[in-house]
């Protein structure tokens, strides 16, 4: 499924939000980009609210530091009984504290970023009310590059650690995962990498990796950050998957950090990188090659 299809399934899977909502062709009044028109005969002559659209704009927000913008429009009748207050909580509920994963593309969560009301006048129906909701959406790529590699290294020693989380990278990651307290899940992202000092058979590189924890539950959340950061200041170093040590130079921790823009640890790790690879002995392959003649 795709990113559309996705916040498709998670609103219309909802017995808590569809259950107010009216029907379609069988299915919740839930739409992508507009609502079909009022005179379709999959209304079934019942009416045609509260009804839900929601539109995806792709456009990144450099300000906000998000990948795109999702907007929610929540659409009632003012002659009902059912508000549009009354249905709002349930589409948030929705989107707050879920990752999903599209076939094709990175992994996205939500943040919610502002609510409008607005009304309108139609012919036949009277004025219908509704609110409308941004949501700010963020993007999590997937960050495994080449060997040797400091995200795989970095993801292996925190699974250890945390066996209980979900650790992105090195755990199976479903289309709609929900954050909860009893699986945290963590995202560990790549922020940028500097040459360091450099001898004739080693490039040294510096990358600053920031580890973002996904939990409700502020209290057990902070847990995991200190126990991450007291583990990773202790061990020193973590072993890549080529045996070769990464040391832990820099470490920051910040429990009061934006969990989707920056995460709650900043770590700097020191790795190097061989020129050469160790090649066989001339005198080896020829008699190899010998071996293989005869």
């Amino acid at each position: 499924m795709n990113l559309e299809q996705l916040i498709y399934k998670r609103l219309s899977s909802s017995q808590e939000l569809t259950q107010h909502l009216a029907s379609f062709a069988g299915g919740p009044a839930v739409f992508s980009t507009q609502s079909p028109d009022l005179d379709r005969e999959e209304w079934g002559g019942n009416t045609q609210y509260p009804q839900v659209i929601y539109n995806i704009d792709m456009q990144a927000n450099e300000e906000r530091e998000s990948a795109g913008t999702l907007m929610v429009t929540l659409i009632c009748q003012n002659t009902m009984e059912i508000l549009p207050e009354a249905i709002v909580p349930e589409v948030k509920k929705c989107l707050r504290d879920v990752l999903l994963k599209p076939e094709e593309g990175s992994l996205y969560v939500f943040a919610e970023a502002g609510t409008e009301n607005f009304s309108m006048e139609e012919k036949e129906n009277g004025t219908v009310i509704g609110k409308k909701m941004r949501f700010d959406m963020f993007e999590y790529p997937n960050q495994e590059t080449t060997d040797p590699d400091p995200i795989v290294a970095v993801n292996g020693y925190i699974k250890e650690l945390n066996s209980d989380c979900l650790v992105i990278g090195m755990d199976r990651i479903d289309d709609i995962n929900e954050i909860s307290k009893a699986v945290p899940i963590i995202y560990c992202q790549n922020v940028s990498m500097d040459k360091g000092a450099e001898t004739n058979t080693v490039v040294w590189m510096d990358s600053k990796i920031s580890i973002h924890i996904f939990c409700p539950d502020s209290e057990k959340r902070i847990k995991i950050v200190a126990a991450i950061a007291n583990q990773l200041s202790l061990a020193g170093e973590i072993a890549m998957l080529d045996y070769s040590p990464m040391t832990i130079k820099q470490l920051q921790a910040n429990y009061k950090s934006d969990i989707l823009k920056d995460g709650q640890i900043l770590t700097t790790v020191h790795f190097g990188l061989l020129k050469y690879r160790q090649k066989k002995h001339r005198i080896v392959e020829i008699v190899n090659n010998i071996h293989q003649e005869v």
